[in-house]
């Protein structure tokens, strides 16, 4: 499947194009805090039919155990017909969850992309509720994981980052990418992509979702 990006004024719409590759599967993992119906994840589902935004177990308080069988329940199997979406938090998730099915399944993924993702510890934030998560909770997300074994089982892999992140200091986004041989799309002003700085649209992401679904 890929995307067309059309727009009038104050009006963004996908229109779906099937063609070979197809991806059949597209995945959303939220980060932390976050539901689908939140940020950019509705018009997401609006612009890509058939888009699964996961509900994750306890987003206020995410923890690895639980969050990395729920991804990879969902992705079922690598398979070259499923890409997946991710924000912040739901990058390092997932990748632990392909982790996890690559032990066991040979394939890959048609394409991986991954909004604000990092893979190693975040400074403080002032925000109590996700400093005490950074603390005590992401280590056991970080712990042992691969990403430069991965790229293979990712295939195309995009980062999209902001030059602005307060949440997630843009180096730690570039770390994530230069460790799965991603491809980087930098937005300027987008903050950590979340609604509350006003970014509830991201064709960004249908962009990357096409350049990978076309190889």
């Amino acid at each position: 499947m890929t995307f067309t990006l059309t727009s009038t004024p104050n009006v963004i719409a996908m229109t779906a194009i099937p063609l070979n590759p197809t991806v059949t599967r597209v995945i959303v993992v939220p980060g932390f805090g976050a539901t689908p119906q939140d940020h950019w994840f509705p018009w997401l589902t609006r612009a890509i039919p058939g888009v699964e935004v996961l509900s994750m177990p306890t987003p206020h308080a995410p923890e690895a155990a639980r969050w990395v069988p729920v991804i990879a329940r969902a992705i079922d199997h690598l398979s070259a017909d499923t890409a997946l979406i991710t924000h912040s938090l739901g990058g390092i998730a997932a990748v632990r969850a392909v982790e996890s099915l690559a032990r066991h399944h040979s394939g890959h993924l048609a394409a991986f992309i991954a909004v604000a993702p990092f893979a190693q510890e975040l400074p403080a934030t002032g925000e109590g509720e996700l400093d005490s998560f950074v603390a005590t909770g992401l280590p056991a997300f970080l712990t042992g994981a691969r990403l430069s074994s991965l790229p293979d089982r990712l295939a195309s892999v995009t980062v999209i980052r902001s030059d602005n992140d307060p949440l997630v200091p843009p180096a730690i986004s570039d770390k994530f990418a230069e460790q799965t041989g991603a491809r980087s799309v930098v937005i300027a002003g987008a903050g950590h992509f979340l609604a509350s700085e006003g970014i509830t649209e991201l064709p960004q992401v249908v962009q990357a979702l096409n350049r990978g679904a076309s190889g």
